[in-house]
């Protein structure tokens, strides 16, 4: 009977040891899953990734993947490669006229050295804040030379300086700026009704200048074309003139002709145009009988 019994137990034992192995290589198996998932990173497209060694960075990957760290010893943090745009307070600045004048910029950037980067700035925070000084310091440098007119007057051109100070000034922290400008500038309101009285007055000036030049421009246009017409038209009077001289010396040579060949017949058409010009307005006229019109009117 105890025989049978010590069998039992070993069986009851051996089913025990069985499960106890069956749960732990499970356990081990889940542990590993855990450990190679909480290890695993995936680099997307846009991301770029470091690996750290006790707060050293060893390795920087920018290719998309799936890539495993060492636990315990690497960690690992990811910044983004898209373009960022920085969008600033508005910043007070003192002009050379003693204008309060205030600035709002944008600056596009993005990151163009990662481990220069990680190792400056470590952070978008960061370099946002190094973006705000960097554009505050040009404001407060440039503004001491600079009237509130200039700033507005060469506004492209102070924009293109800005773009290149930010971006030699940001080079060192890995960053490359795109563009950098100037999104909106206004005056305090205790300095805006003296600006717009100053810049409507200039204005009005320069708008004075433009219509003088104007009238001094329509007047000496006119007076070209009415010297042009001028001569267009003596031109074409002594045309004329060499026209009907011509014409009636043609005619004097027709008469003279007519005259040579028949001299009864050239002076009867002559008697019909004196009639005729006498005759035209029905006048009132008394000849003597014996006269060439009164001939010719009595059919003798």
């Amino acid at each position: 009977m105890n025989h049978f019994n010590n069998i039992n137990i070993k069986k009851r034992d051996n089913k025990l040891i069985s499960a106890i192995k069956k749960a732990a290589l499970l356990i081990s198996t889940i542990v590993i899953v855990l450990i190679i998932i909480l290890n695993a990173h995936i680099v997307q497209e846009d991301e770029i990734m470091f690996v750290s060694t006790f707060g050293k960075t060893i390795k920087v990957i920018d290719k998309p993947g799936l890539y495993f760290k060492i636990p315990l010893i690497n960690t690992t943090s990811t910044i983004s490669k898209k373009i960022f745009c920085y969008e600033s307070q508005p910043l007070k600045i003192i002009t050379k006229d003693n204008r309060n004048l205030f600035i709002e910029t944008f600056v596009l950037w993005s990151i163009n050295d990662p481990k220069l980067f990680i190792h400056t700035l470590q952070s978008n925070v960061n370099a946002e804040i190094r973006i705000e000084n960097t554009v505050s310091s040009y404001l407060k440098i440039s503004s001491i030379n600079q009237s509130f007119i200039d700033i507005i007057n060469n506004n492209n051109e102070l924009n293109k300086i800005l773009s290149a100070y930010i971006s030699d000034e940001l080079e060192v922290y890995g960053i490359k700026v795109i563009d950098a400008r100037f999104r909106n500038m206004y005056l305090s309101d205790e300095n805006k009704d003296a600006v717009y009285t100053r810049i409507k007055s200039e204005k009005e000036i320069i708008a004075s200048q433009y219509l003088n030049l104007g009238e001094k421009e329509a007047s000496r246009i006119r007076s070209e074309t009415d010297k042009e017409v001028n001569m267009i038209l003596s031109k074409a009077q002594a045309e004329a003139e060499r026209i009907k001289g011509a014409a009636d010396a043609e005619a004097a040579q027709i008469y003279a002709s007519s005259y040579n060949k028949d001299p009864e017949f050239y002076k009867f058409m002559r008697t019909l145009e004196a009639y005729k010009k006498t005759l035209m307005n029905k006048p009132t006229i008394v000849i003597p009988i014996d006269s060439p019109f009164a001939k010719y009117l009595m059919g003798k």
